[in-house]
């Protein structure tokens, strides 16, 4: 069971807001998973960091992550609108309404990350929703875009600020990973499931 996790770096550090660039908040969240990961025995993959110079589009980075057989790609990213109210966590899934095709794994995946993070912190659910994005589109395994939080907002950003709340969501998104391979029957509420509790399993 491997994981590709995309901690996406647009080559000109992404959006910002109140002190913060996407790009590293990303980063740091992609490293915090990818440690989370590794402890519970999935092999990550990052496809921001020293083994891949220079800035990838989402064609290139779901090359890499089709390369290494991962089963699932997770893309972390922040967002930004000039209305400083908007405000919440959305996750998406390959899916396209004019041929009706959807990747079911992604659509259930994109639903458990949207679950864990809004069961675990205070931002506004903005639910999953289908797009056909490249990094979507072209990888073969499921993949999931999710997009934490608004750095234009200043409660999301004051949250994303902090390395606890970081946490936090890496260990939501890491548990939304694990929760795809449970079988129904061992499944425990949104939310309650912790990293050691894996880890133990």
């Amino acid at each position: 069971e491997g994981t590709a996790i995309d901690g996406d770096d647009t080559g000109d550090r992404g959006v910002t807001g109140h002190g913060l660039e996407e790009a590293e908040v990303a980063l740091d969240l992609a490293a915090r998973v990818e440690g989370r990961l590794t402890a519970t025995g999935v092999q990550a993959y990052l496809t921001r960091g020293p083994a891949l110079d220079g800035v990838l589009d989402d064609r290139t980075r779901a090359e890499f992550a089709n390369a290494t057989g991962a089963n699932l790609v997770i893309s972390l990213h922040c967002d930004a609108m000039a209305n400083p109210d908007a405000s919440g966590v959305a996750a998406y899934y390959y899916g396209n309404d004019s041929h009706g095709a959807y990747s079911a794994i992604g659509e259930q995946f994109a639903g458990l990350i949207q679950r864990e993070v809004v069961a675990r912190t205070d931002f506004v659910n903005l639910r999953a929703h289908p797009k056909t994005w490249d990094l979507l589109r072209y990888t073969t395994m499921a993949a999931v875009r999710v997009e934490l939080g608004y750095l234009t907002n200043a409660h999301d950003a004051a949250r994303l600020a902090d390395p606890a709340f970081r946490d936090v969501l890496a260990e939501a998104i890491v548990v939304a990973v694990q929760r795809v391979y449970l079988p129904r029957e061992t499944d425990s509420p949104t939310g309650v499931l912790r990293l050691h509790d894996l880890s133990r399993s």
